[in-house]
C-alpha cells in the first residue's frame, strides 16, 4: 500500500468514526478488542464505510488526473 493510499484510509476512519452517533462512537473508540459480536459488527461496518470513502476519493483523484490530461485549449 502507498503510503498516500494510507493516508487516505486513515482520514477516511477519522471522518467515518467522527460522524457516527455518540453511542456507535463510543462503542468503537472503548470497547477495542470487539468481543461482543455486535461490537464486532458494528466495527465491520465503519471499517467497511471508511474503505469505501478513501477509495471513491482515489477513484475521484484519478479520474481528475485523467480528464486534465484530457483537456486542451481550443484552437481559435
Amino acid at each position: 500500500m502507498s503510503k498516500r493510499m494510507a493516508k487516505l484510509y486513515e482520514k477516511a476512519w477519522n471522518q467515518t468514526v467522527q460522524e457516527l452517533s455518540r453511542f456507535k462512537k463510543k462503542i468503537i473508540i472503548e470497547n477495542f478488542p470487539y468481543d461482543d459480536p455486535s461490537d464486532k459488527r458494528m466495527s465491520d461496518e465503519v471499517v467497511r464505510d471508511a474503505i469505501r470513502l478513501a477509495e471513491s476519493w482515489e477513484a475521484n483523484d484519478k479520474a481528475m488526473k485523467e480528464y486534465a490530461k484530457k483537456v486542451t485549449t481550443p484552437a481559435p
